[in-house]
């Protein structure tokens, strides 16, 4: 049974160009949902804009987001939130998550840089949080990342991580 912030339950698929065609050709697959980055899709015209919108109509999706920055020290792309709520509205779009960390500053990093896990970070963190939730009308489901090394560590990463979501009252995906 899917859970309030998670509307979706069963078997999913990540949702490629390289296979929507065939994909969409076949009967009635075993697909409860389909995830997609929607930075690779947001803006598509054409043929893919059309085969996305027919999968659109078909499942329901997920979007697991790769350049929101939540804790970036650059301000929030607020023009960028505003595509991806209207890529949302648009596509009827279940759920959207991203990772708590960094990817750009002045330009992007290309990888995904953990946040030091002190009470400075979950109040800058979660006000972001909070901003993005208001500007897409829902709520923002967010994934831990894997790292290699926590400079200037306070607290453990699972009470950072839950200080976040209780002051962002965001949601969580669990990579493990």
């Amino acid at each position: 049974m899917a859970h309030p912030s998670c509307p979706v339950s069963g078997t999913g698929l990540g949702l490629r160009r390289q296979f929507i065609e065939e994909l969409l050709e076949l009967g009635n697959p075993d697909i409860d949902f389909m995830e997609v980055a929607p930075e690779n899709w947001m803006g598509l015209g054409g043929k893919y804009a059309k085969q996305f919108t027919a999968a659109c109509e078909r499942f329901s999706m997920m979007c697991h987001g790769l350049s929101l920055s939540i804790g970036s020290p650059a301000p929030l792309d607020v023009a960028f939130l505003k595509q991806l709520k209207h890529f949302f509205d648009k596509h009827q779009i279940v759920s959207y998550s991203e990772h708590l960390s960094f990817c750009s500053d002045d330009g992007h990093l290309y990888d995904l840089m953990p946040i030091p896990f002190t009470a400075e970070s979950v109040r800058y963190v979660s006000e972001r949080i909070k901003q993005v939730q208001d500007i897409l009308e829902r709520q923002l489901i967010i994934e831990n990342v894997s790292y290699y090394a926590a400079p200037g560590q306070e607290m453990t990463e699972v009470d950072f991580t839950r200080e976040v979501l209780e002051e962002a009252n965001c949601g969580l995906l669990l990579d493990v």
